[in-house]
């Protein structure tokens, strides 16, 4: 912690279109920010911050590294807590981004070196230790500034093990824990000059023994549309995540519309138990069909419906009339595969793409003024046999795999060569002997993948 603050520098991208604001808290404290008017630091109105609150509250980074020595004397041996908002136009091409907050002041204490211990992380909630994938540590060092970060973890017994590199947990096969906590040892010769910045720790674990993987076919059904004309067009666009080894596909249904039949009298009551049909009984539906005493709805429990072959069977009481409401000519839905038409990239996310798909019915092809569509997402899976990565150096190698692997069943050869997982990057490190072919065997599954957006255009 410094002993006098003296400025600070943002480092963040704000496209045309976009702005960024900020809030800070002091030890724990109250979301405060700068007010340019008064010369002080206030408090927010919103303390239950969001997005929208930041923005509408917040200081600019404009405004904030204008601030010197004299406006930051607060910041001084504090904890200081940030949080950004961000806002996109629509208009706007690319996205903003924060790369860093720096506070920059100088220390009173000789100490260079410093540690920061996080709080254990519970990696089961079922009780029982789970297999650890990977750890990706995110630093920053400058000059002679380094990170060195350390792990213990909690084993089944509910013991904590001594601190150790934390590259010495991510093994194969892989080290089980019930929990797990890091240490960062930050170390500066030089204060001011030098710099060692701890950004993130991520661990990637099982949630419990059994390895889970995004395998099988997921569906999404829209409602079904009623529409004053006969439709026998379809225009359908998706927006999704481009996630290797999915398949997209799209469906339409069409049909005619349906029947429906209000008050329809069947009888009059005398006490005794009845059975009649209905008038129309072709393609009667299940729902919708609802009986009355006098205009009074009767519990179905009370009654008997058939839809099948349209038999009601009921008692009602002496004198009053009995009617109906229900539906007929009621088709299911037919699902005919729509033809794919083309695919581009979202002008807004890099990581999207945007599905078209077409719908012309032809001669014997379903029409109809009731539609509705169906997308299906469908995750793969499959087997790789030896596959060929390179040539042993005596070096950790690194190797990206064109699969997503299931960890479990990774076999690497030659059996003597140690490597590691990269779960989160498909990334393999392979150690092998100078001079040995390197293989690799495993089972796959695609990642999930998920519809944000669809959009049908139905016309005749």
């Amino acid at each position: 912690m410094y002993s006098t603050v003296s400025g600070i520098s943002i480092t963040a991208s704000t496209p045309d279109g976009t702005s960024m604001k900020f809030v800070v808290s002091l030890n724990g404290g109250e979301w405060k920010h700068y007010n340019t008017s008064s010369g002080a630091w206030v408090s927010v109105a919103t303390q239950d911050i969001t997005a929208e609150s930041v923005m509408a509250e917040g200081n600019t980074k404009a405004e904030l590294e204008a601030l010197d020595s004299s406006k930051l004397g607060d910041f001084a041996g504090a904890t200081v807590a940030w949080a950004v908002g961000m806002q996109m136009e629509d208009t706007a091409e690319n996205s903003p981004s924060i790369a860093s907050i720096q506070i920059n002041g100088q220390s009173g204490s000789t100490v260079t070196e410093a540690s920061v211990e996080c709080a254990p992380i519970n990696l089961s909630d079922s009780g029982g230790a789970v297999d650890i994938l990977s750890i990706n540590v995110n630093k920053s060092e400058q000059q002679k500034g380094t990170v060195r970060v350390v792990a213990s973890i909690q084993d089944e017994s509910g013991a904590w093990g001594e601190y150790k590199d934390y590259e010495a947990f991510v093994t194969s096969p892989p080290t089980a824990a019930k929990a797990i906590k890091f240490k960062a040892i930050l170390t500066t010769p030089t204060p001011g000059t030098d710099v060692a910045t701890i950004n993130s720790v991520t661990i990637s674990h099982r949630t419990d023994n059994v390895a889970v993987f995004s395998e099988g076919t997921g569906v999404c059904v829209t409602q079904t549309h009623n529409f004053v004309n006969n439709i026998g067009r379809a225009h359908l666009m998706v927006k999704h995540p481009i996630v290797a080894d999915t398949e997209i596909k799209a469906y339409v249904s069409l049909r005619k519309q349906p029947s429906y039949v209000y008050g329809e009298v069947i009888g009059t009551g005398d006490g005794q138990k009845h059975t009649v049909k209905l008038a129309h009984t072709e393609g009667l539906a299940s729902h919708g069909f609802a009986l009355y005493f006098d205009g009074v709805a009767q519990a179905a429990s009370t009654y008997s419906f058939s839809p099948s072959d349209g038999q009601i069977t009921y008692t009602a009481p002496k004198g009053e009339p009995v009617t109906v409401d229900y539906i007929h000519g009621w088709s299911k839905e037919e699902w005919v595969e729509m033809k794919h038409d083309t695919q581009y990239p979202d002008k807004n996310d890099n990581n999207s793409v945007d599905d078209q798909f077409d719908y012309l019915a032809g001669e014997g092809d379903p029409t109809g003024s009731v539609g509705a569509v169906k997308v299906a997402l469908t995750q793969n899976t499959g087997t790789v046999k030896n596959a060929e990565l390179g040539i042993g150096t005596g070096e950790q190698q690194s190797f990206k795999l064109p699969h997503h692997a299931k960890a479990e069943t990774i076999v690497v050869s030659p059996a003597e060569a140690t490597w590691k997982w990269r779960d989160n990057t498909d990334v393999l490190l392979i150690s092998a002997p100078k001079g040995e072919p390197i293989t690799v065997s495993y089972s796959w599954a695609a990642r999930t993948n998920y519809l944000e957006s669809i959009a049908c255009v139905f016309n005749e």
